[in-house]
């Protein structure tokens, strides 16, 4: 067991009894170990030195009596408490920051598959009405029933037509909005 100087014992008491500035001596001491045992977690100088700030803030808010309980009674060692929420604050920020940036590629992905496509099938929907309008009465009428599920057979029966009268219009109302289609696309 290593021997702890006498100003360490003297600023711990004074610490336990509400000398904040008491812990600001500790705090310069324990700087760089804390914050290397920090940077060894995040790799990253600003969130090394933030995650070490906070752990000392955390400590400057426990209460007094608090204080005296945890350090003085149950003579808890206060530097190893230090590295020990250290680790603690890092491992939580690490997983903070996964979770955030796993949420964020789903809320990507999300957008990035579903606004492109509705704006498209908008695009395609709209357009496509115009091009539908463009053919004949008897053209529209048929591909609509089309569109809308009915067969050949029933299209036939319904306007008194032959079915190969409906499959052709079918097939040249087809032709005639892929044509009308490549040229508005181009």
């Amino acid at each position: 067991m290593e021997k702890k100087p006498i100003a360490f014992h003297l600023n711990l008491i004074l610490f336990c009894q509400g000398d904040n500035n008491a812990l600001g001596i500790l705090y310069k001491q324990w700087l760089p170990e804390l914050y290397l045992v920090a940077f060894r977690y995040l790799k990253s100088t600003e969130e090394a030195e933030d995650v070490v700030a906070d752990c000392f803030e955390k400590l400057i808010m426990l209460p007094v009596e608090k204080r005296q309980q945890k350090f003085i009674e149950n003579q808890i060692n206060i530097k190893a408490l230090m590295i020990v929420i250290v680790k603690n604050k890092c491992l939580d920020h690490l997983k903070t920051t996964k979770n955030r940036g796993r949420i964020i590629d789903t809320i990507k992905n999300l957008w990035s598959s579903t606004t492109p496509n509705l704006v498209n099938q908008k695009f395609t929907e709209e357009n496509f009405e115009s091009l539908f309008f463009c053919l004949l009465d008897k053209e529209q009428i048929i591909l609509k029933l089309n569109m809308d599920g009915f067969t050949h057979q029933e299209i036939s029966a319904q306007l008194n037509i032959s079915e190969k009268t409906i499959s052709n219009t079918l097939s040249i109302s087809r032709n005639k909005i892929r044509e009308l289609w490549a040229i508005f696309m181009e």
